[in-house]
């Protein structure tokens, strides 16, 4: 049998834990602590390996988190702990306490902030304070967690960070162990014993141990960035519940730009305008990269550790570059012999559940596609790939449609060749007939100023342009390589925590306007519906359109008329093929009611070219001041 991670066991036992909730405040800190005297408040009881921080009991968790008991005004000035942070180029200071706790545990607490030391004395040297409460042995909400994990994530942008509750032990591992499962998906089992191999004692109570579990259950629930019916937690969503979904995960400048925007949605987009104007990336995957680095080193320093001490670690799947943990995280590891252990309260949870946890064997990112997308099965003595259901067979890509000649007058069935399949080599390919030889045009014809300013751009450019203005035009179903290069994207943006790196390195045209399209054609409900149509055609073109759609509508319509605008102006001749296109996607009506509401694409060509002009105007006169 397969050995699974072992569930983290409370560092107290329940009649302790009962104990310190009823017995008064002073007496635990006289008892347990030691009073004025406690040995958390001081470098008397600590090695100097336990002093990351001299004078304070503290460790370094990852290479940019420290875990660390509370500082007071009279270690700061004796030790000069302002000065060691920035030497250590530690930026910010998460405080895990509520004020006017253990009150009686070493120096008196500050009159102004209830802790034993002013918050300003930080701040005034540039190094950022927050302050997220919890009370002591306790935990806070989900939600409030989750604020919290997003607070240190930002501020490990920025520089190195401190955390600490009383000793920076229970409260402070919870944070930390929270914010390895939401950067590196990796599973709470694993978080927990590694806070705790780090920051030994860590993580003490059994609400706190459910929190962190409870927390990746959380958070597994929320990462689906396209339906799939083969993994858990990736059902249809509508647009307001994937945005509802987003605001939970970002932070920053991100959670603030894409708070009406759905992120996937703007990837793609400002990658194909990045591709449409022959640039480097868009800055969102430039961050993305970045990440992933990071986010791979912490990975491997989290695995190594915990192989030093003997423990398994849930591997990588052959042929992918995640990781099975994080299809787990919702998996209740050892819940029969925990819940015998310790006593928890019942869960709704089977023993098939269990069973699903397996350890796989590790595999290298770097060969995550150089392995088959597909599985095999034997059928009948063959061996042949299992399909795909998002992958349509060859007959329902390319139906068999009958067709007129125009030179004979006769009509024939034929299967269309796709787009990209080499031309058939027979005897009359040379052969030009009255019917199909064309004369070339004396002079060429511009339809308005857009089409003119074509031959301004570089004709490296253009191909490129054109390679995307084609790829979003396309009104057939894309070919199967294309559609399988597409599945294991998506699969990597729902498990892998470089899924958005992943994207972010992925170039073809056509593989992003299949991600483009597939999104919004699965949705739970289009964005346009019927009455936003008619809305939109009523008080065209008296004012604006879009104004009447909500928020959310408008800003995610912007977004994909912001691509088309970049696309077209280089490639107007795609212009028409791609709002039809995009009106497909946005309404879900029958290609011929699309083709009978002119009035529709009017106004999302007027949308577009306006949208177009303003963000150029905007550019031009940004650029002109700088």
């Amino acid at each position: 049998m397969t050995p699974q991670v072992p569930v983290p066991r409370p560092s107290y036992s329940q009649a302790r834990e009962s104990l310190v909730k009823a017995v008064p405040p002073k007496i635990i800190c006289l008892l347990a602590c030691g009073g004025r005297d406690c040995r958390y408040e001081g470098p008397a009881c600590w090695s100097t390996n336990q002093q990351a921080i001299k004078g304070i009991f503290s460790s370094w968790v990852t290479d940019d988190i420290l875990a660390m008991a509370r500082p007071s005004t009279y270690l700061m000035k004796r030790y000069s702990i302002i000065e060691q942070f920035k030497q250590l180029n530690i930026k910010s200071i998460i405080n895990m306490q509520l004020p006017g706790e253990h009150a009686h545990c070493g120096p008196p607490l500050e009159p102004d902030s209830g802790f034993t030391y002013s918050p300003q004395s930080f701040m005034d040297n540039q190094i950022f304070f927050y302050n997220f409460g919890m009370s002591d042995f306790g935990v806070s909400s989900l939600e409030g967690m989750l604020d919290a994990v997003k607070v240190l994530a930002f501020s490990v942008q920025e520089g190195k960070v401190a955390v600490h509750c009383h000793a920076g032990l229970g409260r402070t591992g919870v944070l930390i162990a929270c914010y390895l499962v939401y950067t590196c998906r990796i599973s709470a089992s694993e978080a927990v014993h590694y806070v705790r191999i780090k920051r030994p004692r860590s993580i003490q109570t059994r609400s706190q141990i459910n929190l962190v579990f409870d927390f990746a259950r959380l958070l597994g629930s929320q990462l689906a960035q396209f339906p799939s019916l083969n993994t858990r937690h990736c059902a249809t969503f509508s647009l307001r519940q994937y945005l509802l979904r987003q605001a939970l995960l970002l932070h920053g400048d991100e959670a603030r730009t894409l708070k009406h925007t759905p992120k996937i949605l703007h990837v793609l987009c400002s990658m194909m305008i990045s591709l449409t104007q022959g640039s480097a990336g868009p800055p969102e995957v430039q961050r993305e990269l970045e990440k992933r680095a990071n986010v791979l080193a912490l990975k491997k320093a989290v695995k190594e550790t915990l192989l030093k001490r003997n423990l398994p670690v849930i591997k990588e799947r052959r042929g992918s570059c995640r990781t099975f943990s994080c299809e787990s995280w919702d998996e209740p590891f050892g819940f029969l012999e925990r819940k015998r252990d310790v006593l928890l309260n019942k869960r709704s949870y089977s023993e098939s559940d269990l069973s699903k946890i397996t350890i796989i064997e590790d595999f290298m990112f770097s060969h995550c596609y150089t392995q088959s997308a597909g599985h095999h099965k034997t059928s009948n003595g063959e061996i042949g790939r299992e399909k795909d259901p998002r992958i349509p067979t060859e007959s329902q890509k390319y139906p068999q449609i009958p067709t007129t000649d125009q030179c004979n007058g006769t009509t024939q069935t034929q299967s269309p060749i796709p787009p990209s399949a080499p031309p058939a080599h027979t005897e009359t390919v040379n052969k030009k007939t009255k019917c199909t030889t064309k004369k070339p045009q004396a002079f060429q014809k511009f339809g308005s100023n857009i089409e003119l300013r074509r031959d301004d751009f570089p004709s490296d450019q253009s191909s490129l342009s054109r390679a995307v203005a084609k790829a979003l035009a396309q009104q057939r179903p894309p070919l199967d390589s294309v559609l399988k290069r597409a599945a294991v994207l998506q699969d990597e943006l729902n498990l892998s925590e470089c899924g958005w790196a992943t994207l972010g390195m992925e170039t073809d045209p056509d593989v992003l306007s299949t991600l483009l399209w597939i999104w919004l054609d699965k949705l739970k409900d289009p964005i346009l519906s019927k009455d936003d149509i008619e809305r939109l055609t009523l008080t065209w073109p008296a004012q604006n359109p879009l104004i009447t759609l909500h928020k959310i509508q408008r800003q995610t319509v912007f977004c994909l008329l912001d691509c088309v605008g970049h696309v077209v102006v280089r490639c107007p001749q795609f212009e028409h093929a791609i709002l039809q296109r995009l009106i497909r996607a946005l309404t879900r009506r029958p290609p011929e009611e699309i083709e009978r509401n002119n009035i529709l694409l009017r106004v999302l060509r007027a949308s577009t070219r306006e949208l177009y002009l303003q963000n150029h105007h905007s550019n031009t006169t940004t650029a002109a001041k700088c």
